[in-house]
């Protein structure tokens, strides 16, 4: 089937407002070519396992380093009559941004967006122990490493955002015990659960089990895939579901990688459910209204034990009263 791309330039230091403005509008199928990714892989080529630096990654990195280089964000649209509604909401919103440029393409079809995909996706690591590889690249282990293999799909990413990678930093250390040795969490509730990356990394960390919800069926479908890629059928579930409404899980964690204002509508329930001590993360806060969603965790019955914060993303660990 044909689609469309929209690609869109902007400037490094705006690329995460851009980010930031299309996520809340409920795009959050992106692919995201940084320059800054090059200078990262030139220095760090045994993290991304690159058998050498060819010449497209050594001018992109030169671009970085100079500042010459544009963050290139693309959204994908199926070339169809709502997928031509969606592109026409991105132009309108991108249209007021100051700095910013775009165009719209006509490609091929959805199996050459996946080779292109691969092409970009290489095994990460995230966190300490977590690392996360595609099925097409081969990766060897080292010592206390925990393999993630997955398939992101036409459109949800590789669940590398910097929203994504907080989370699990905050799952390692709680499961490590570093907030509380007497406390092993058993049961993980994944709200907006996409790709399935945070309730595996949850599992794999220590957790006995753990729910995912999403409210999209084609995030449903993916999640399942990749549980099943990874052996974890008998330890996570996968629903449909909006946010926790309906749900009766009584978990230790519960792990939110979704967007300021749906933080501050989930947090309640969060609360309700949650036992005294248990760990709440949330994910997708913009620095701007960091100070917004606290009060609103704390108005809930949390106290805030930690932020994290990587560019403008913030993600909030808490632990309910």
């Amino acid at each position: 089937m044909k689609y469309k791309e929209l690609i869109i330039k902007a400037k490094r230091n705006e690329s995460e407002t851009v980010q930031a403005v299309l996520l809340e509008a409920g795009f959050d199928s992106m692919q995201i070519d940084d320059p800054m990714d090059a200078v990262d892989i030139t220095e760090h080529q045994d993290l991304y396992k690159y058998d050498y630096i060819n010449e497209e990654i050594s001018q992109k990195a030169n671009e970085a380093e100079t500042g010459a280089g544009a963050v290139v964000i693309t959204l994908y649209f199926a070339d169809d009559e709502e997928g031509q509604s969606r592109l026409a909401e991105a132009e309108k919103l991108l249209s007021g941004m100051l700095g910013v440029s775009f165009r719209t393409e006509v490609t091929g079809d959805d199996s050459e967006w996946l080779y292109k995909w691969q092409e970009h996706f290489k095994p990460s690591k995230v966190g300490e122990r977590i690392v996360v590889k595609p099925g097409w690249e081969d990766y060897e282990s080292a010592e206390g490493e925990l393999v993630i293999e997955m398939d992101p799909g036409m459109a949800f990413g590789s669940g590398l955002h910097e929203t994504t990678s907080m989370c699990i930093k905050v799952l390692e250390k709680d499961l490590g015990g570093a907030y509380d040795p007497s406390r092993y969490p058993i049961k993980v509730l994944d709200v907006g659960t996409g790709t399935g990356i945070l309730a595996m990394a949850a599992v794999l960390l220590g957790a006995d089990e753990a729910l995912g919800i999403d409210i999209d069926d084609e995030a449903v479908r993916v999640a399942n895939e990749n549980i099943a890629k990874n052996g974890l059928e008998g330890r996570i579930s996968i629903k449909r579901g909006n946010l926790m409404d309906g749900i009766d899980y009584d978990p230790d964690i519960i792990v939110a990688n979704l967007m300021a204002d749906l933080v501050v509508m989930l947090s309640p329930a969060a609360a309700a459910q949650l036992r005294p001590g248990g760990l709440y993360i949330t994910s997708g806060i913009l620095d701007i209204k960091e100070e917004i969603v606290k009060k609103a965790i704390e108005d809930a019955g949390f106290d805030i034990i930690e932020v994290l914060a990587d560019g403008e993303w913030r993600a909030i660990a808490a632990s309910r009263r």
